[in-house]
């Protein structure tokens, strides 16, 4: 520093406080005074890089080789100050650099009179002799000058503010040393360091998990940033525990490049503020935010179950609306059908005790009455074929009459014509009636290339089947006219292969296509109702039921459960003659005695079906071990025996269920299918009748074409009784399956309001 002042005149630049110079005689200062300095009257020579430890004092020193003594003199005057060696930081900071008296000259006789003269106004406090070393063998003497800085009231405030100003601020060099601070940044840094604090020193009072390394990162990027990129401003924040409080505190510093107004290097201005009461308010603000969110998360959860009561009550209040409807619209009012089982006033006695309820000893001894009578079936209504034969749904008695056959099996007495010469069971007296058989003309030697259904699904194909996998009104009419021939094989293999259950099982796909193709041989298109189409419906909507009702989501559901339900459906009405079980008995057909009058339609087309897959070309179900093979079996007979109407108060498994309701799955259709499907089994039944007749036979209720209406007249009695009640059932069972209710009491209505209206209900 010493060396690139040598030479030059001192000129303390635009500094506005300073009062003229004037000299002592020699004089020497206060002893105290030399003595703060390490100043003595000895003779010693100072080197200058000796005089290096004036830096650390305060006030502004300056060694020179002065001109003129005497009266104070003017600044523009050479003789002054000829040469300056040496400034301290204090000097530095106070008057700035020595500059050439000719550049300084021009500055001030630029400026007003007034400011001039207080720009050269300056006092000498200390002048004494010393002798400095500039160079080995170069010792000459020179002056130490000390200077005391008359300021204006402003500059004095502006100093006091910036030294007693509780926000560190200071000035570090591109080294990171401290060459200037405020009086609290100073003391604060200052303190128990060797010589001047560094940006380092700031730095490490941090608290940094990362340690050392984190720490010098920190550091390094905030002089990258500074002095390397050059940022308008770079932020660091740091966390510390007080030493004297032990409270944890947090500060920003926010540094700002600067030019050094005495070198006019670079160098980097900090201020430091204390964030503690904003770290503290924010921590506050995140603990009640994260307190809002709990309380959300709960309000959401109670919401939620408000909404499932909410809905578990809409449910509630439309299966009461469903019900008051019923009632309100019925004929007879309070004549309707009462479907309380013996088996259901138990069980609600029971319950009523449970409940600490008093129970009559009359209540007791009618419900004793009912279970003792030989005749008691458990799982049927109570008095259900007076109840049929009472009410009445229609202008005649015949829709009792039908009700009452369909699910009592009563062979019900009609006026005899009189060419009917009774029942008789010789095959020839049955016009019209397919025999039925284990054997059939299926070609036994058919290749299993002829029965590749893959080929056979065509784009277009492939789309309606992957409808049929996902909608609950599927349009099966529209797919049979579109697969004539394939309809039953192309839904099952489709299903089949679409639901992995052909991958899981590992099931033989040659004779899977044979086996299908085998059984929808089995049913004879020329049937109005029970045929191939009708089939494929209840195939479908087993799959809808199974997977999209909630079937296989519930307990005890598993992957063998819904292949036996497949195979079920598809085998259920297998070799159907196109008449009913009643028809069977009552002339004394071959099955009604091999199956001693029980079922003998659902027996025989297990029986049949099952004969069918024991032949080894359809034995598709290969790696299936015996075991399954049993329990599928099982599973698959409880099903289709439980199609039987005669049993419909008896069912009671789940997937017994599923097939009874894919069974009667038209009720559920849209309007136009339903209505489409009525007919059909309409037709059906006046088959059955013509041939009764041709029997000499009493013709079955709904079953005489020459009677307007026929089956079309019972749809209301149908569904009170069989159809509503079982899809409520299936429904309280498995909610998913509700689109199957909401279509039944669709149509309901639809049959409801043309009974009201007196129109032909199958227009």
């Amino acid at each position: 520093m010493a060396d690139q002042m040598h030479g030059a005149v001192y000129t303390p630049l635009l500094l506005t406080t300073l009062s003229g110079p004037s000299f002592w005689d020699g004089t020497d200062a206060k002893p105290s005074t030399r003595a703060a300095y390490g100043i003595s009257y000895q003779d010693r020579v100072w080197a200058l890089e000796d005089l290096e430890v004036l830096h650390h004092v305060d006030r502004p020193l300056l060694i020179c080789k002065l001109g003129q003594k005497g009266d104070p003199v003017q600044l523009e005057a050479e003789a002054l100050i000829k040469e300056v060696y040496f400034q301290n930081l204090a000097c530095l900071n106070l008057m700035g650099k020595a500059q050439p008296v000719k550049d300084y000259t021009a500055l001030i006789n630029a400026m007003p009179e007034r400011e001039r003269s207080n720009q050269r106004a300056w006092t000498d406090v200390i002048k004494k002799a010393i002798r400095i070393q500039l160079a080995p063998g170069h010792v000459l003497t020179a002056t130490l000058l000390e200077f005391e800085s008359k300021m204006t009231t402003q500059n004095a405030r502006i100093t006091a503010m910036h030294q007693y100003n509780p926000i560190y601020r200071f000035m570090c060099n591109e080294k990171g040393v401290m060459v200037h601070a405020n009086k609290m940044a100073w003391e604060a840094y200052s303190a128990g360091t060797d010589g001047a604090p560094t940006l380092m020193d700031v730095f490490a009072r941090g608290e940094y998990p990362g340690g050392f390394q984190e720490l010098h990162a920190a550091y390094h990027e905030a002089v990258s940033a500074i002095f390397e990129k050059g940022v308008a401003c770079h932020r660091h924040q740091r966390c510390y525990t007080s030493k004297k409080t032990g409270k944890r505190k947090c500060t920003t510093l926010e540094m700002w490049p600067i030019a050094d107004p005495l070198d006019n290097k670079l160098a980097v201005m900090v201020s430091e503020y204390n964030m503690t009461q904003q770290k503290e308010l924010e921590l506050q603000l995140a603990a009640q935010h994260c307190s809002l969110q709990r309380q959300n998360a709960e309000l959401e959860t109670l919401n939620a179950d408000i909404q499932t009561e909410k809905e578990q009550l809409l449910q509630q209040n439309t299966h009461l609306t469903e019900r008051l409807e019923a009632v309100a619209k019925s004929p007879t009012p309070g004549q309707g059908i009462n479907a309380d089982t013996p088996l259901d006033l138990m069980l609600n006695m029971l319950q009523r005790m449970i409940m600490g309820e008093t129970v009559g000893m009359a209540q007791i001894l009618d419900l004793r009455h009912i279970l003792t009578e030989s005749t008691t079936d458990l799982r049927q209504p109570i008095g259900l074929e007076r109840q049929l034969l009472e009410s009445s749904h229609s202008t005649d008695d015949e829709v009792g009459l039908s009700m009452l056959q369909l699910l009592k099996g009563k062979s019900v007495k009609q006026p005899s014509r009189p060419d009917s010469p009774g029942a008789n069971s010789d095959e020839k007296r049955r016009p019209g009636l397919r025999r039925l058989s284990s054997r059939s003309s299926f070609e036994e030697q058919a290749t299993v290339a002829q029965y590749d259904l893959a080929a056979v699904i065509t784009p277009a194909i492939e789309r309606l089947l992957q409808d049929a996998t996902k909608q609950w009104q599927f349009d099966i009419l529209g797919f049979a006219e579109a697969t004539p021939g394939h309809t039953l094989s192309l839904m099952g293999f489709y299903i089949l292969k679409s639901q992995g259950v052909v991958s899981e099982f590992k099931l033989d796909e040659a004779k899977l296509c044979m086996y299908l193709r085998r059984i929808e041989q089995g049913y004879d298109d020329s049937i109005p109702y029970h045929n191939c189409t009708h089939v494929a419906s209840v195939l479908q909507m087993t799959h809808m039921l199974m997977v999209h009702g909630g079937v296989m989501k519930s307990r005890g559901a598993d992957r063998l459960s819904l292949l036996a339900s497949y195979v079920a459906a598809l085998v259920h009405d297998f070799e159907h003659s196109g008449v009913n079980n009643d028809f069977l008995i009552k002339t004394s057909h071959d099955l009604a005695i091999t199956y001693n009058l029980q079922s003998p339609l659902e027996n025989h087309h297990l029986a049949a079906s099952t004969r069918v897959f024991l032949q080894k070309q359809y034995q598709f179900l290969g790696a299936v071990s015996q075991e399954d093979r049993m329990a599928l079996r099982t599973i698959a007979i409880d099903q289709v025996l439980g199609t039987d109407m005669k049993k419909h108060f008896s069912v009671l498994s789940r997937f017994q269920m599923v097939l009874k309701c894919a069974d009667i799955g038209h009720l559920a259709a849209d309007t136009a299918t339903h209505k489409r499907w009525s007919l059909k089994l309409e037709e059906e039944f006046f088959r059955q009748g013509d041939m009764e007749k041709a029997l000499g036979l009493s013709v079955s209720p709904l079953m005489d074409r020459t009677h307007k209406g026929g089956i079309t007249r019972s749809q209301i009695g149908f569904f009170s009784i069989v159809g509503i009640p079982m899809y409520k059932a299936m429904v309280s069972a498995f909610e998913d399956a509700r689109p199957l209710l909401d279509g039944v009491m669709a149509n309901y209505k639809c049959w409801e309001a043309a009974a009201a209206s007196g129109k032909d209900p199958r227009t």
